[in-house]
């Protein structure tokens, strides 16, 4: 059982697909012990997730949750305004938007496309982005219905691309990118093009406020099942990789404490936290 020192302030930070979701439902109801426990504990649960504003608010919605989240791999920091009292004054980046103040740390997305659009006119790279397909194309290639694919396509800082040409066209595309500024996520079936920004931006972002109106740096669980969240698992002081077909891929160094689950999506969330005293 792993224990947490008393006077700590305590956030915890999840990634959604795989993780707190099933990979291939979405389900949560595993969890749902541990999720009542954070709840009951005020314990702030923070999405991480490569999903869209759109897409989290409304998981969110299903969670109860009313916490800060973060959007699009770590380009987008949205927090509720009453959470931290002045920030729109403090930091003029966070923007009103759908009842939350809304930061893009990855810049704007019509920049990415007007880069992307110019690779593939200069040099005849053959990719497929979410700005290119209509609702049906999305959805067909998604497998998510009309409605989810345009939520999914409603992005603020990234754009998700399937890659349609060679070996050495990507690596001539990938040279371009950082040239222009960019950078790249791996996920499951999709690129993701934006600012080279990670996951770990997001919940730096998060930290330092938190970390201001708490009076000291919090204690961090953070939990995720892929590579692309290494980065913000290298950040917390107990690291829960959830069972995945690519968990072993995940090498952290940095952490006081590594979980490794045997169970998966929702169910090795809801095992983590039975190895956690949070009392």
């Amino acid at each position: 059982m792993t224990k947490i020192p008393n006077s700590n302030e305590i956030l915890v930070f999840t990634d959604l697909d795989g993780t707190l979701l099933n990979h291939d439902t979405y389900d949560f109801e595993p969890a749902l012990p541990a999720l009542a426990m954070l709840a009951r504990k005020k314990i702030p649960l923070i999405l991480n997730s490569s999903k869209t504003l759109v897409e989290i608010l409304k998981i969110r919605s299903a969670l109860g949750n009313c916490h800060p989240f973060i959007a699009e791999n770590g380009s987008v920091v949205a927090v509720p305004e009453q959470t931290f009292p002045g920030l729109a004054r403090k930091d003029p980046l966070f923007q009103a938007q759908s009842g939350l103040l809304v930061k893009r740390l990855g810049g704007d997305r019509k920049s990415v496309l007007n880069i992307l659009n110019q690779l593939r006119r200069t040099y005849g790279f053959s990719f497929e982005g979410f700005a290119d397909m209509n609702p049906d194309r999305l959805s067909r290639v998604t497998g998510l219905t009309e409605n989810q694919a345009i939520e999914a396509g409603q992005r603020l800082s990234t754009e998700p691309v399937l890659w349609q040409d060679t070996p050495e066209q990507w690596e001539a595309f990938t040279g371009h990118l950082a040239d222009a500024g960019l950078g790249w996520v791996q996920g499951g079936r999709f690129i993701s093009i934006s600012r080279p920004f990670d996951k770990k931006d997001g919940v730096a972002c998060l930290l330092h406020l938190y970390t201001e109106v708490m009076g000291s740096a919090p204690f961090t669980i953070g939990l995720g099942d892929s590579p692309n969240d290494q980065a913000m698992l290298d950040m917390m002081d107990i690291a829960v990789v959830i069972c995945s077909a690519r968990c072993d891929q995940i090498k952290l160094n940095r952490p006081q404490t590594i979980i490794r689950t045997t169970a998966r999506g929702p169910d090795g969330w809801q095992e983590a936290f039975e190895s956690i005293n949070l009392t």
